[in-house]
């Protein structure tokens, strides 16, 4: 099995719950993004600032990372989707990551679709192989042990690829 990694950000716990599970089912290490200045997690301001960020492709400082990407064969990364974007702590993490010759996996979780998201992450790991893509629509509201079962066979099938 490949050397893997899974990388999130995630501020409502749905891409923590689904990247959680993925790590800890297949045994990968697992490192979640955190911000040197936390984003809003109520009111209007998180929407707004939230929503405002990611569409202007802003790359807000992280904490300094626990694992180097560029030591694994295949990443995941996991985002929420705010606005159409990924959110702007997936979107330094990509452009700070030396992803040349390196699988990249996304895993979105979303309200309403992902389907700009997904373009987007994949322009922002030039030189990475773009080994495949899933979303979730609401994964804590709908049936989350379904998207957990879900998440678990695409990341195997790509492991095993």
């Amino acid at each position: 099995m490949p050397n893997a990694l899974v990388v999130f950000y995630s501020l409502d716990g749905d891409v923590r719950f689904l990247a959680r599970s993925l790590a800890k089912e297949l045994q990968l290490d697992t490192m979640e993004l955190e911000l040197v200045k936390p984003h809003p997690t109520h009111g209007f301001m998180k929407y707004f600032k939230g929503g405002f960020l990611a569409a202007t492709g802003a790359t807000p400082p992280l904490l300094p990372l626990a694992h180097d990407a560029a030591h694994y064969d295949l990443v995941f990364v996991g985002t929420p989707v705010w606005n159409s974007h990924p959110a702007p702590a997936v979107r330094t993490f990509l452009k700070g990551a030396d992803f040349k010759g390196t699988r990249v996996a996304f895993f979105t979780c979303y309200g309403d679709n992902d389907v700009k998201t997904q373009r987007i992450l994949a322009s922002l790991v030039p030189g990475a192989k773009v080994a495949g893509r899933i979303g979730f629509k609401l994964p804590l509201k709908m049936d989350k042990e379904q998207c957990v079962t879900d998440l678990l066979r695409w990341a195997k099938d790509l492991l095993n690829s």
